[in-house]
C-alpha cells in the first residue's frame, strides 16, 4: 500500500525571506537493493521514529529530518558574505532500494537580530539560520546558486554526504557495488514571497548539473523540496547513463561497463511517480525545453542496441570457432 501523503510542516516562528537547499545523489555503495523493509530500518536515522515511505508505483524510503548546527558565511555576490547561525535540515532518500539521495536545506531569516544571541535561541528555530548582516534576498539566492565551495561557506552538499554515508554501515550495503558512478549535487533556492504564485527558473550550471530559482509561498517548499529531489535523481541517472555509454565505447570490454547499466539504471525512469502536484507544470515545460524523457529512452535505447550487437558478435565469433 503507497503511503499518505507526509503532514504539512507547521509555520516557522520567523518567516523566512529565502529557503536554500541541495540534493546530492548517487548509487548506494551495494550489489542488490535493499528489499523495501530492509530500507525502512536502515533509514531509521532517529531512535524512535520511523522512516516514511512509498511501495508504489516505484519504492521510496525517506528518513526523518536531522538537525545539524552551523555558524558560518552565506555565499553573496559584490563579495559580501554574511555571517549566519542556526540550524540546517537534512534528510535521506533511498529510491528503488538502490539510488541514494541526501536533501538539505534551510530558511534563511533576515533582520531577526543584528548580533550573536544564546545557541538555546537558535535551538529553539530548527531548520532556519539568522542573517546576522543585512542582506538581499536576490543576491542571496545568485550567489549561492553560483558559488564555488571555499571555506567558511554554508556547504548543504557537504552535510547531504554525512547523511548518505550513514547507510554505508547498514548489514545489508556489502560495498560491491558494479558500476562506476559519480554523485551529483543540484542546487535550488526559493525566494519567499506570500500571496504570490510559484515562479520557476531552470538553469544549467557550468559541471552540466541544473539550478532551480523560483519563487513561491512559504507554503510550497515542502512541494519544491520534493521536485527538486525528483529532478536530481533523473538528471543523475541520464549522465550515469551516457557516462557508462561513453565509457564502453573506449573500454576492451564494454560489456563490463553497459551490462551494469543495464541492471542497476535500466527500469528505475519515472519522473512523475511522485511529483507533486504543485509542480507537475515544472517538469512539463523541463520535458519540451530539456526534453528530458527523450534523452533518457534514446540513451537506453542506444545501450540496449548495444548490447544486442556485441552479443551477437560473441555468438558468430562461439560458432565461427565451432566450426572451423
Amino acid at each position: 500500500m503507497a503511503r499518505a501523503d507526509a503532514p504539512s510542516e507547521p509555520p516557522p516562528l520567523n518567516p523566512p525571506a529565502v529557503v536554500l537547499g541541495v540534493v546530492t545523489t548517487n548509487l548506494l555503495d551495494t550489489s542488490e537493493p535493499l528489499p523495501l523493509e530492509a530500507a525502512r530500518q536502515a533509514l531509521r536515522l532517529l531512535p524512535g521514529v520511523g522512516a516514511d515511505w512509498r511501495a508504489y508505483p516505484v519504492e521510496q524510503v525517506v528518513s526523518p529530518d536531522l538537525f545539524y548546527g552551523v555558524d558560518c558565511k552565506l555565499p553573496g555576490v559584490r563579495g559580501a558574505h554574511p555571517r549566519a547561525i542556526g540550524t540546517v535540515r537534512a534528510r535521506a532518500v533511498l529510491t528503488a532500494g538502490h539510488v541514494v539521495q541526501g536533501s538539505t536545506r534551510v530558511d534563511v531569516v533576515l533582520d531577526a537580530s543584528n548580533r550573536r544571541m544564546p545557541w538555546s535561541y537558535y535551538a529553539a528555530r530548527v531548520g532556519a539560520v539568522e542573517a546576522i548582516r543585512k542582506a538581499d534576498p536576490a543576491e542571496l539566492v545568485s550567489g549561492f546558486l553560483t558559488a564555488r565551495r571555499q571555506p567558511g561557506l554554508l556547504d548543504l552538499g557537504g552535510i547531504g554526504s554525512r547523511v548518505m554515508s550513514r547507510l554505508d554501515d547498514i548489514p545489508q550495503v556489502d560495498g560491491r557495488l558494479g558500476m562506476r558512478t559519480e554523485a551529483s549535487r543540484l542546487r535550488w533556492a526559493v525566494q519567499v514571497r506570500e500571496g504570490e504564485e510559484m515562479g520557476a527558473e531552470v538553469m544549467v550550471g557550468e559541471d552540466g548539473t541544473f539550478r532551480v530559482a523560483m519563487t513561491a509561498p512559504w507554503a510550497l517548499v515542502p512541494d519544491i523540496v520534493e521536485f527538486c529531489e525528483i529532478l536530481a535523481l533523473h538528471q543523475w541517472l541520464l549522465a550515469a547513463l551516457k557516462n557508462a555509454f561513453r565509457r564502453a565505447g573506449s573500454a576492451s570490454a564494454p560489456m563490463d561497463e553497459l551490462d551494469p547499466a543495464l541492471s542497476y539504471l535500466g527500469h528505475l525512469w519515472n519522473p512523475t511517480a511522485h511529483l507533486p502536484t504543485a509542480t507537475a507544470w515544472l517538469w512539463a515545460e523541463l520535458e519540451v525545453d530539456a526534453q528530458l524523457t527523450w534523452g533518457w529512452d534514446s540513451t537506453l535505447t542506444r545501450v540496449r542496441d548495444k548490447v544486442a550487437l556485441l552479443t551477437r558478435k560473441a555468438i558468430e565469433g562461439t560458432l565461427l570457432k565451432e566450426f572451423q
